[in-house]
């Protein structure tokens, strides 16, 4: 279920109203407890009347403590913005509004709290300053909601209007169910008779027990032993939710708040990637250095540099490079932060996690074509990696920008104007591709431009096939049509024996066999032996399979040519 992040001014009664909703106390420290100041994150969840469940991450309002309380909102659904009704909207309310904003979070809760201690035209007046500032917001808001978490006010319609909020999240859908598992730590410890446990909110995937995952920082492997939520065990977890993982194999020494785990070989990894910055109003870069970047719960030292251009300018984009690197897709948002004095000064969005592109040719649009522009024919694995998308191949399980797929097809194109192809010199891709180009026609291996060629319906062609590998001699009234048929790769011969391509073709699997019994090749006799033929056809086979790269002769032996191995 989606999770929810309070937001709000130091001491406007955001864990309070979170006890309120709850019954749970989310100051974990007894330090927070005797202060009445959050310090760090607290998490509180209940179950409404209505089955829906609130799952909550408490977050400090304290100056000194904005990179906890983005950790803590990184990853959640949804915004609870508290203003306190004595005070109105305070520095840090406009600070965390900010945050959530840059983060992309869609969707908030407002409540005015401790109503009970103003009077109506107070409380009128900090309602209007917070429609009116609301009003030019990214997020989605609800009606503020007035509340009073000693005297029980408004809490059941705080419930309510959060429940709301949450089922419009869950019926939205997430597409990061689809991606590999990736989870930023906001808490690790341990529990006796268990070992090592961190918590988060999982950002991407889902998790079961057993999984296997990667520590990003160090690249350990650890696996999954168990997994909680609210404190029950459960068998699943998908994305948005918070859980407690349960893993082996890792000391809890060995991890911090801002690390990441990872399904294996599923995430890019990288220390520079093209972005696009949305700046706060009247901040600037500056240098592009002495930033901070914050992304799930992990925060790094970052430099940023123009790149694109004119059109770079016009889109603020940058090149971002990372002090180390992070697990990154496209369309993961990070909040930017002055290092000296912890302003946020914008956010940025990533669009390529793996540039190639020179600063002042790249065109990071975020597009699936300019993502993949500089990398080629890629695996569907890889794809993924580099767009943050579920990817169908094009050709032969592979990817590419569609730039690339036309220069290919361009390619092959070309060299059907100088003649025939041969599909066996080709690679996977290409073969597959030239099969699909239309006006295009594949035959008897050989791919060709023009219309369909009379010497095809020959009676020779005909009985070529029929006579399988024992054919007889060829007229020499056929001789004319039988050239024909050798230059469109109808037919292969060799010292005056001619076999039909499909014939040819169809011995791939009597070729395996033998190669199985015998993985350093075979002779010309054993093949006459496996194929039930005589000496008359066997060596000018063998030579047809040596051309058609079917095989390669190694001394008396032949070994898979370069058509038995694409």
């Amino acid at each position: 279920m989606p999770v929810i992040a309070t937001a709000g001014h130091v001491d406007h009664g955001k864990s309070a109203l979170v006890r309120a909703l709850t019954g749970i106390e989310p100051d974990r420290y007894r330090e927070e407890r005797e202060r009445g100041l959050t310090l760090d994150l607290g998490f509180a969840h209940t179950t409404t009347s209505d089955g829906v469940v609130l799952d909550l991450v408490d977050v400090p309002g304290h100056v000194d403590y904005l990179r906890t309380m983005i950790a803590g909102m990184a990853e959640a659904s949804i915004a609870l913005l508290v203003v306190d009704a004595r005070e109105g909207m305070r520095e840090q309310t406009r600070e965390h509004l900010l945050v959530i904003e840059s983060l992309g979070v869609s969707t908030g809760v407002v409540a005015i709290s401790r109503v009970d201690l103003v009077d109506g035209e107070r409380l009128r007046e900090v309602r209007d300053d917070i429609v009116a500032r609301l009003r030019t917001s990214s997020v989605t808001w609800s009606a503020v909601v007035d509340t009073s978490a000693t005297e029980g006010i408004g809490i059941a319609e705080l419930s309510d209007e959060l429940a709301r909020a949450v089922e419009a999240c869950a019926h939205a859908g997430n597409e990061r169910n689809l991606m590999p598992a990736r989870l930023f730590i906001d808490r690790s410890f341990t529990v006796a008779g268990r070992g090592t446990v961190v918590t988060g909110t999982l950002g991407a995937g889902a998790l079961a027990i057993g999984d296997e995952l990667i520590h990003a920082r160090t690249g350990a492997r650890t696996q999954v032993r168990g997994l909680q939520r609210h404190g029950n065990d459960i068998q699943m977890m998908t994305s948005g939710g918070r859980i407690a993982v349960n893993l082996t194999d890792i000391a809890v020494n060995d991890l911090a708040r801002g690390d990441a785990l990872i399904a294996p070989g599923s995430w890019h990894e990288t220390d520079v990637a093209d972005v696009a910055v949305q700046l706060a109003a009247n901040a600037t870069l500056g240098t592009g250095r002495g930033l901070t970047a914050h992304i799930g719960s992990a925060r790094i030292p970052v430099n940023l540099r123009p790149v694109g251009g004119d059109s770079g300018i016009e889109h603020q984009w940058h090149r971002c490079r990372f002090e180390s690197p992070l697990p990154l897709v496209p369309g993961d948002r990070c909040v930017l932060r002055r290092t000296g004095d912890g302003e946020v000064v914008g956010s940025f969005t990533v669009n390529d996690v793996h540039p190639v592109a020179r600063p002042s040719l790249a065109q990071p649009d975020g597009t699936f074509d300019e993502q993949l522009r500089h990398h080629g024919w890629v695996t569907v694995a890889r794809a993924a990696m580099l767009t943050g998308r579920v990817v169908e191949p094009h050709v032969a399980g592979m990817v590419a920008a569609q730039s690339v797929v036309n220069k290919t097809r361009a390619a092959l194109l070309q060299q059907l104007v100088v003649g025939e192809v041969d599909l066996a010199t080709l690679s996977p891709v290409e073969r597959e591709l030239i099969q699909q180009t239309k006006g295009v026609t594949v035959e008897h291996g050989r791919a060709r431009t023009a219309q369909h060629d009379a010497a095809l319906d020959s009676p020779l062609l005909r009985r070529l096939r029929e006579e399988g590998l024992s054919t007889s001699a060829i007229d020499a009234a056929d001789r004319q049509v039988l050239s024909r048929l050798v230059r469109l790769g109808a037919v292969v011969g060799h010292d005056d024996v001619y076999f039909h391509h499909e014939v040819i073709e169809s011995l791939r699997p009597s070729l395996e066999a033998l190669w199985s019994a015998r993985p350093d090749g075979f002779t010309v006799a054993e093949l006459r032996d496996a194929l039930g033929i005589t000496r008359k056809h066997a060596l000018p086979l063998v030579n047809c399979l040596d051309h058609l790269g079917l095989t390669k002769r190694v001394g008396d032996h032949r070994v898979r040519g370069r058509a038995t191995h694409t």
